[in-house]
């Protein structure tokens, strides 16, 4: 996989931070770099399993001193690759509340149960109807018939921490 191949992501702070930690983590002997086969562990950790041929290429793209280590400036260099950027949640809310108002066309400030049914399942088809009775009970808690827009989100992002 060529460098120019991939997307490069924007590291955020707390990705450099969380990445920082994770190549220290892996630097035990405190040398500032790390082995191929560290690389290999790290990305397994991040859901990129490579083979060797791959974590090859990778040390050849990436160890540009050609030490036979990966120093943590060319480690954020291949993270940045892989690494999601990281949703901005007030851009995430914005566009969500686009989607709830399309089902809520009387500006109640809530939908009718099966029009969040019918969004889950433009979502993913392939989700069964007894999960999807499941997910609106849990959200339809008060039996109210109704999702309003906190619990829209809820269901669509997570639990808010």
């Amino acid at each position: 996989m060529e460098k120019s191949e991939l997307a490069k992501t924007e590291l955020s702070k707390d990705q450099m931070k969380i990445l920082k930690d994770a190549f220290d983590a892996f630097d035990i002997e405190k040398k500032g770099s790390i082995s191929l086969e560290v690389i290999g562990t790290i990305m397994e950790l991040l859901g990129y399993g490579m083979s060797e041929e791959e974590l090859k290429e990778v040390m050849e793209d990436y160890d540009e001193d050609e030490s036979g280590q990966i120093e943590f400036e060319e480690f954020i260099e291949l993270a940045s690759n892989y690494v999601e950027p990281e949703e901005d949640y007030d851009v995430l809310r914005a566009e969500l509340r686009e989607v709830f108002m399309m089902y809520d066309k009387d500006g109640t400030g809530f939908i009718p149960v099966n029009s969040f049914k019918a969004i889950l399942r433009e979502l993913d088809g392939a989700v069964p109807e007894n999960e999807l009775d499941e997910i609106v009970d849990e959200i339809d808690a008060d039996s109210s018939g109704t999702v309003d827009f906190e619990e829209f989100m809820e269901v669509m992002t997570g639990p808010s921490e």
